[in-house]
């Protein structure tokens, strides 16, 4: 099976990338390069080509049987301060890829679109028919890709999934600067980590090595949109003591909450379960995750190193 991984060389796909590998699968990685931290890891064929810009994509695209689009503007705060860049990278660049697909091999466009930032503000547990309501321009740009495809059903030949990540944290992510990812590298390197809000606010993550066994088996069903967490959610204050039973010299400050980011916000994964025929145990425990994480920084940032706890 041929595989082409849009922005495969990030995170997520660096490590879907590793565990395809391992598949035998054909993969080919297409990437901007605006982020080369991982680039030492991949021994395939990378095509340095940006997605937002349209010439020739197309016979890039052809001879691919299946496409994973990580491609993207991430950030609820960047895409505020730079929407424009938001808008080029998520929706421009999906537009792109949908087009250059329609007449190609392809059988499946897996893409990645987000959970909290999408549904914005909620206590309830939300479901994939719960409305949609973004605070930010990128929850906002995710909403419109998901919104497109679905008014140009009858048009496209292949099946599409979207897939509704939570907060996805674990190896592989020396460029992120999300919660979990900036609490243990200030942790391995004595400094405080600053917590935009009070604690309450609630999320749901997913640790990648899940996420990448789930995109895996996304390649045989048809279109549909899932999201993609574990079973269970948790405050920042629950996971700053868990993350104080790991690093007890962990130093946090608190201060005022970033503007359009969401503070509560329960994802259920029932669906997914369901269609995939998964259990709770194929979810690895957050504090498990955490640890492996934490494990592969300790590695990973051996050189620049001040604190290193043995970690088990």
């Amino acid at each position: 099976m041929n595989i082409g991984i849009i922005g495969g060389l990030g995170f997520i796909g660096t490590n879907l990338y590793k565990l395809l590998i391992k598949k035998k699968y054909k993969i080919t990685i297409i990437d901007s390069l605006k982020v080369k931290n991982n680039i030492n890891y991949f021994k395939h064929k990378i095509v340095n080509y940006d997605v937002s810009k349209k010439k020739n994509l197309n016979l890039i695209l052809k001879k691919f049987d299946i496409v994973i689009n990580l491609a993207g503007q991430t950030g609820v705060l960047e895409s505020l301060n730079n929407p424009s860049y938001s808008i080029e990278n998520n929706i421009v660049s999906f537009s792109n890829i949908v087009d250059a697909l329609q007449n190609s091999k392809c059988k499946v466009l897996i893409n990645a679109s987000t959970g909290g930032a999408i549904y914005g503000e909620s206590k309830k547990n939300c479901n994939e028919t719960h409305p949609k309501n973004p605070k930010s321009i990128y929850g906002l740009t995710k909403k419109f890709n998901e919104d497109y495809t679905s008014i140009l059903t009858d048009k496209i030949k292949f099946n599409i999934i979207h897939l509704r990540f939570a907060n996805v944290f674990g190896e592989f992510s020396f460029h992120k600067q999300s919660l979990i990812h900036n609490t243990i590298k200030n942790c391995l390197l004595n400094k405080t980590t600053y917590i935009f809000g009070n604690g309450t606010q609630k999320r749901n993550f997913i640790y990648v090595n899940d996420l990448t066994k789930i995109i895996e088996k996304c390649f045989k069903i048809s279109s549909g949109t899932y999201n993609v967490s574990s079973p269970k959610s948790y405050t920042v204050k629950s996971f700053i003591n868990l993350v104080k039973q790991i690093y007890p010299n962990a130093k946090f400050k608190y201060l005022n909450f970033n503007k359009g980011e969401v503070k509560i916000v329960n994802i259920s994964n029932s669906k997914l379960k369901k269609k995939l025929k998964l259990k709770n145990n194929n979810f690895t425990k957050f504090k498990e995750a955490i640890i492996h994480t934490s494990n592969w920084y300790v590695k990973n940032l051996k050189n620049n190193i001040k604190y290193s706890p043995k970690i088990t």
